[in-house]
């Protein structure tokens, strides 16, 4: 699969709307960090508004909920797990994830249904 990278200026609107028409999976990256929530706000937006749904989440979030479930950290760990099956079927069957990375400052957005 193709992916393509694309740094966040190089993504206004008009060239974000017609990659998610076209059921294209692609990374932003340099996202500054105090504008991800906007970012993933603006894709999440513009996902509803062509009438699909999506799914944001951490990307490495499975391995770290793992690791939680040893020690005196196991509370978390099970806290953890419920939320994020609760999370799944609130946003059950979404047309794109969204995977963010806060530490590299990328989006990985997956287009997930297959088209027919």
């Amino acid at each position: 699969m193709d992916v393509r990278v694309y740094g966040v200026r190089q993504l206004p609107d008009e060239k974000l709307m017609k990659l998610l028409r076209d059921h294209e999976s692609f990374v932003i990256e340099k996202v500054p960090r105090k504008h991800f929530k906007e970012v993933i706000n603006t894709l999440e937006r513009h996902i509803e508004t062509l009438d699909m749904k999506c799914r944001v989440f951490s990307k490495g979030r499975k391995t770290l909920m793992a690791g939680s479930f040893f020690g005196p950290t196991a509370i978390w760990g099970v806290a953890s797990a419920a939320f994020m099956g609760a999370h799944n079927v609130a946003t059950w069957d979404p047309d794109y994830e969204i995977a963010k990375n806060r530490v590299t400052g990328t989006l990985t957005v997956t287009y997930k249904k297959k088209d027919d």
